[in-house]
């Protein structure tokens, strides 16, 4: 007990009731407890005054502070002379009757490392001894423990604050949008907005917690695909887009896109998913996909009823054979049906599936170049049909296979009959518009695209030989187109070399060739068709030397045989077969595939030629 309160306790104790000895030191000693106990009780009460501020709901933290300045003087040794203060963020909070004295004891109170305030209490008069500190120990203990106490709730109540402007500002941004925002979380819908009510029809009312956004969407009288509703969660990284036919009631139809995506709520991944409605902009596709064809349409007419035509596209010549191929080629661009393009190599397969692509509806997707034969075995349906990251050994990221690429475009596949039977299996389910599933993945995949093949070779033979299937064969075999070899049309060479002569000259002057070599190039039988062509006139162009007379002249003319017609045969057939074996390096098998012969006739042929 401090030295003033005893003596204004001995104040009020009469002279002749003073206590001596013993009774005197435990009335002393019990009324030093008592004090110090109710000392006690007057911080506790004001510590627990402090916390009810807290709790009581939708007080501000401007109430707080007040009621805390009003109420912390009680809490003191001499509350009838006690005033508080707490200065915090530029405004100053004070008791009635405040009055700033020389007597004087601050605390800091610590909101953040940014921010920090005072809590100041003062006594208005001087009380007790001279030089001796006006506060207690316990009560500069207690303002510490009030100015703690102050700096968390200011915390606290700042970040509720916060924590409430920024839900108050997305709820307001959510239900005033156009568009409609839903929020999922381990398959049950969190919220959704009055947009996304109005789209699909559904009441605000109700329990919907328990559902997911399939059955929610079910739940309303707007109906659509359900599995766009389902995002796909196996790549929660990216942002699946979709768009959808919906249904009313009366059977009107719009429709609606949008996306979702992975967020983090309460440390679990959720879904955020938005739609907004974009049947006009459909329709006006529609529109403008419907006269885009109209007027492919009218220029694949135009374009048919020309005659002679020298060149289509990047295909060169002008014989009647090309003329009906062009036909072809234009019938073929006009249908979505698989094509079949046939014809030895070098004839120009390629360019004739690009025409095909360049001038049908798919134009304006990816044309897909696939070299059957060039792919190992054991990586076929990955390469088709892709594969997950994981999926086998060196699979290390995930991989779109053609067909993904090839999606409403054209799957060009170079020498098919290079296919095993498994792959041709696979591959036909997925030419019929059915599920192909990636190496790795258990979710099927679509692909609407068109198939175009080329083939050197004789598929019906290999069909009868079991080599290819025949539902596989008569699914690409829908429109064939057979491409001469260049011996079947010698009157195009000219126009070729101008062609080609002008694509790597680069000046636009105009060469003309020898009437020698002009005769030696109709009487060339071109085992290697329009690439060889090409080559011996880009070589020409390069070293100035015609390499395809040091492969034998052509046949003699007719009427001055010499030999017989048997020679003249022989003559030209060794020239044919040594041209095969020149452009396939001596490869027998490449040789005998160029040919269109098998490798044992090919050894039966050199072998009677000798020497080649």
């Amino acid at each position: 007990m401090s030295d003033r309160m005893r003596v204004e306790d001995s104040k009020q104790i009469e002279p002749d009731s003073v206590p001596s000895g013993p009774d005197m030191r435990a009335k002393e000693e019990l009324k030093k407890v008592t004090y110090d106990l109710r000392e006690r009780v007057k911080e506790l009460n004001c510590l627990y005054a402090i916390s009810e501020f807290f709790e009581r709901p939708n007080i501000s933290l401007d109430e707080i502070l007040q009621s805390t300045v009003n109420i912390v003087p009680s809490a003191w040794q001499y509350p009838e002379l006690a005033c508080a203060r707490i200065v915090l963020g530029g405004r100053k909070y004070e008791c009635p009757h405040f009055r700033e004295t020389p007597w004087k004891l601050c605390t800091e109170i610590t909101v953040s490392p940014e921010e920090r305030g005072l809590l100041e209490i003062c006594y208005k008069d001087k009380s007790g001894k001279p030089g001796e500190d006006p506060f207690l120990k316990e009560e500069v203990r207690l303002a510490k423990v009030i100015a703690e106490k102050l700096g968390k709730i200011v915390w606290t109540k700042r970040a509720e604050s916060s924590l409430r402007e920024s839900e108050e500002r997305y709820r307001a941004l959510a239900e005033h949008v156009t568009d409609g925002v839903a929020l999922q979380q381990d398959g049950r819908v969190l919220y959704f907005n009055a947009a996304f009510a109005n789209l699909f029809g559904l009441s605000t009312k109700g329990e919907h917690s328990v559902m997911s956004l399939g059955e929610l969407v079910s739940s309303g009288s707007v109906h659509c695909d359900d599995t766009v509703l389902a995002p796909d969660v196996t790549e929660p990284s990216q942002i699946n887009h979709f768009r959808t036919r919906c249904v009313a009631p009366d059977g009107s139809e719009s429709w609606l896109e949008g996306e979702h995506i992975f967020v983090q709520l309460k440390g679990k991944s959720a879904v955020l998913s938005t739609f907004r409605d974009c049947t006009e902009r459909v329709r006006r596709e529609t529109e403008m996909k419907e006269e885009a064809e109209s007027l492919r349409q009218e220029n694949i007419h135009l374009r048919s009823s020309m005659k002679e035509r020298y060149r289509f596209r990047d295909i060169i010549g002008k014989s009647r054979v090309m003329q009906e191929v062009y036909e072809l080629i234009l019938k073929a661009a006009n249908s979505d049906a698989s094509v079949a393009i046939f014809g030895e190599s070098g004839t120009g397969k390629e360019l004739v599936a690009r025409a095909i692509h360049d001038l049908s509806g798919r134009h304006e997707k990816e044309f897909v170049i696939v070299n059957c034969g060039a792919i190992p075995e054991n990586l076929l349906e990955s390469e088709f049909f892709g594969h997950r990251k994981g999926a086998f050994t060196g699979a290390f990221a995930n991989k779109l296979g053609y067909l993904d690429i090839a999606d409403h475009g054209t799957l060009f596949l170079d020498e098919v009959g290079e296919l095993t039977l498994s792959m041709q299996v696979k591959l036909l389910r997925a030419i019929d518009g059915g599920d192909y599933y990636p190496v790795g993945m258990s979710r099927p995949k679509k692909s609407n695209f068109r198939i175009i093949a080329a083939t050197n070779r004789n598929l019906s033979r290999l069909v009868t030989e079991g080599s290819m299937r025949e539902d596989f064969f008569y699914r690409i075999h829908v429109i064939s187109i057979t491409i001469p070899p260049l011996r079947e049309r010698r009157e195009d060479i000219p126009t070729l070399v101008d062609h080609f002569m002008n694509m790597y000259r680069g000046d636009g002057k105009v060469t003309r060739l020898p009437a020698r070599i002009l005769d030696d190039m109709f009487g060339y039988a071109w085992p290697g068709n329009v690439r060889e062509l090409q080559n011996v006139i880009r070589r020409y162009l390069s070293v100035g030397r015609w390499d395809f007379l040091s492969k034998g002249r052509a046949p003699r003319e007719a009427g001055n045989p010499e030999g017989g017609l048997k020679g003249e045969i022989e003559a030209v057939e060794k020239n044919v077969v040594r041209s095969a074996l020149e452009q396939s390096n001596w490869n027998r098998t490449k040789a005998a595939r160029l040919l269109g012969i098998s490798r044992r006739a090919l050894s039966r042929k050199i072998e009677k030629l000798e020497p080649v």
